[in-house]
């Protein structure tokens, strides 16, 4: 059985994706802020893992205590990477999908 706190935090991020995807996404593809990459010439896959890149050493800056200057606390932050890890997935879940195509 599933911690009831853990069935909480996922609908966060999940409350808190929708949120952020109205600034940054279509609304024909919920993922096409982050299919951008495309256009520079990098995987999706490519832009997900800088983005976790970010996030990873912003989470590292506020644990050592630097303040918060931009209005996004840890928890945010930590609630962004399991949203980035769940993108992560469908990327890599299309690219197999697309292999798979191509034979």
């Amino acid at each position: 059985m599933l911690h009831p706190r853990y069935i909480e935090i996922l609908e966060e991020c999940k409350k808190l994706s929708d949120k952020k995807n109205q600034n940054y996404a279509t609304d024909d593809d919920p993922l096409s802020n982050l299919r951008a990459s495309q256009e520079l010439g990098f995987r999706p896959s490519d832009g997900v893992a800088m983005r976790m890149q970010d996030k990873i050493k912003r989470w590292v800056e506020l644990r050592k205590g630097k303040p918060d200057e931009v209005g996004e606390s840890i928890i945010d932050t930590l609630k962004d990477l399991i949203n980035y890890t769940a993108f992560e997935i469908l990327f890599l879940e299309e690219e197999a999908l697309d292999k798979q195509e191509t034979k």
